[in-house]
């Protein structure tokens, strides 16, 4: 080879020796970059061995098959007991998802909450929202409003609701007293006796003794006949010696008839059961009460100014006195200078007591001598529509046609002065009772009452459970979160303390725990997620192993290939050495 040949060929072999030892250093570097990233796969490895999940082991047997999720707390089923197990915020308010925020929303309940629960109306609206949002079926909503809603469900109480309600009109109402006895029981009044100067009084029309009324029927006037009839009571003086019995004794003796607790139960066995029904008889009673037993009324005179303070009846009644406890007792004054047969005035009360809501009493006067009461008497009629006037009042709202006020006709009731013959027209006298309830009046008024027919165990617990939901969400307001939704979302958010859960504890009254203290739900070691982490290390790690080898393998031909161009390289050297020494030695000789 010549010389320039062997000097091109040494070139060449430099070059290829150069760029092979580039390549070889270029797999040094890849090699290094497997072997970090061998590292951390490692590294993440060993940190799920560390990972953990959140179940729900509502059997405490160690189950770990059911994971902590929205749905199952939100959702009612036998493993959250049929009541709502709450995620919240640090304020306290229920988180909700897209969906329970929006049948809230459309509900009328605001983000901020309530001071106080809103009527059945509101709930039942929510139930049907919950329908509209697809939580529930609407034909589930529908049987859950017609049980009864419980205001108290998770505000102290988990008992659940086990009846129904349903509407019933006037015939079917009366129908429902059909089996309840109601009856006078004149033990404790002294118009017990067969001699009292007592008397019923069937629309106007005197039926004579009371005591013998009573036994001859049998103690007895069914709730139709009272609500539709007129049947008052009424007591006279005892004697014609000047023994007369003041206000206070006859309308005492009227109220300890035993009658008017027999109407309070009768009222209540029919009407009582749902919440609402039973505050409003709680309200008719009181208000019927303060008529019969003068609890609580004050007397007022005529220009408005207190008389007295006292719950005590007065012995008599002054001209000019009425009650201001809407419609308390009334009077009718008979002026006379003439003195009037003992029976004359009292035959003219008789007639008179169905236009009157309360006690009426009749007096005359004799020429210097204070006044005296010839009688007293009260409607029961009146008294019985009165209560349901009330009940009505209470439950329709005070703007219902059937009400009990007394702005109307208060001038009316005694007369301004001594000197006047009182009397009052036939109009006045309507307008003291022309707004009590009954069947004439509101003939389509439609009674809710309770029933146990048509309803089931299942439809109880699953509308106790969102009487339940709908407590809490009024009471504390929401917030909407969509990703609690999702599981791993729902239980970091757990883990970190971003929200709380609250449920309801044995008291019946809801407190924020962390999920730590709940006994139903425990962090375990997840053994799925280190599982899956196993797998992908194993496989990364196969893929690492399978990148190495062939670097190695192609680093291994590099170096191969680079001790044979050093060899080569070693000899064209040589021979470009040999070449040059001897060309010297030629022209040396």
């Amino acid at each position: 080879m010549g010389l320039s040949a062997a000097q091109a060929r040494l070139l060449t072999i430099t070059a290829r020796k150069s760029d092979c030892e580039f390549k070889s250093m270029g797999f040094s570097h890849e090699k290094i970059a497997l072997s970090r990233e061998m590292t951390d796969i490692s590294n993440e490895y060993q940190n799920s061995l560390n990972l953990t999940k959140m179940v729900y082991d509502f059997y405490g047997n160690g189950d770990k098959s059911t994971p902590l999720s929205y749905n199952l707390l939100m959702t009612p089923s036998q493993l959250n007991g049929y009541m709502p197990m709450l995620t919240t915020d640090s304020s306290g308010k229920v988180v909700l998802d897209s969906k329970y925020a929006k049948a809230a929303a459309a509900a009328g309940i605001p983000k901020e909450g309530l001071n106080s629960l809103p009527s059945e109306d509101v709930r039942n609206k929510f139930l049907m929202q919950l329908a509209e949002v697809g939580y529930i079926t609407t034909e589930e909503a529908e049987s859950y409003c017609k049980v009864q809603y419980s205001p108290d469900m998770g505000l102290g109480t988990t008992d659940l609701v086990t009846t129904n309600t349903k509407d019933v009109g006037w015939d079917e109402f009366l129908q429902m007293f059909d089996d309840i006895n109601f009856s006078f029981d004149m033990s404790g009044s002294e118009f017990a006796g067969e001699d009292a100067e007592s008397s019923m009084v069937v629309n106007g029309t005197d039926k004579g003794n009371l005591h013998n009324w009573a036994e001859s029927n049998k103690n007895t006037i069914t709730m139709e006949e009272l609500l539709t009839g007129n049947y008052s009571i009424f007591g006279g003086d005892k004697d014609h010696d000047g023994n007369y019995a003041d206000f206070k004794n006859l309308a005492t003796n009227i109220s300890k008839i035993g009658a008017w607790e027999d109407m309070f139960a009768a009222f209540r066995q029919v009407l009582g059961g749902s919440s609402i029904n039973n505050q409003a008889l709680d309200y008719a009673e009181a208000k019927i009460r303060s008529m019969l037993y003068f609890e609580g009324i004050d007397y007022t005179t005529y220009d408005g100014n207190i008389m007295t303070g006292s719950m005590e009846l007065p012995d008599s009644i002054d001209d000019s006195m009425i009650a201001c406890d809407d419609w308390g007792f009334y009077m009718s004054h008979q002026k006379s200078r003439k003195r009037a047969k003992y029976h004359n005035v009292a035959d003219r009360l008789r007639p008179e007591l169905d236009k009157y809501i309360g006690y009426v009493g009749m007096d005359y006067i004799r020429q210097g001598e204070r006044d005296q009461y010839d009688g007293v008497g009260i409607s029961i009629s009146n008294i019985a529509r009165a209560f349901l006037t009330y009940f009505v009042q209470f439950i329709d709202g005070f703007d219902s046609p059937y009400k009990m006020t007394h702005d109307q006709g208060l001038d009316a009731r005694a007369p301004r002065n001594r000197k006047e013959e009182y009397t009052i027209t036939g109009e006045e006298r309507s307008i003291f009772n022309n707004n009590l309830i009954d069947p004439t009046k509101a003939k389509d008024y439609k009674f809710t009452v309770t029933t146990d027919t048509g309803i089931n165990t299942n439809q109880a617990l699953m509308s106790g459970f969102y009487d339940a939901l709908f407590n809490q969400i009024c009471l504390r307001g929401w917030v909407e979160n969509d990703n609690i939704n999702d599981n791993n979302y729902l239980q970091e958010t757990y883990k970190n303390g971003m929200l709380f859960l609250t449920t309801c504890a044995e008291d019946g009254f809801y407190y924020q725990e962390n999920c730590g203290t709940n006994t139903y739900i425990k962090e375990v070691a997840d053994d799925e997620a280190i599982a899956r982490a196993e797998a992908k290390y194993n496989t990364q790690k196969q893929k690492l192993n399978q990148k190495e080898e062939i670097i190695d393998m192609k680093m291994k031909n590099l170096d191969t290939e680079i001790s044979s161009l050093t060899t080569e390289y070693d000899t064209v050297k040589s021979l470009i050495t040999k070449n040059i020494e001897r060309g010297f030695k030629r022209y040396d000789a």
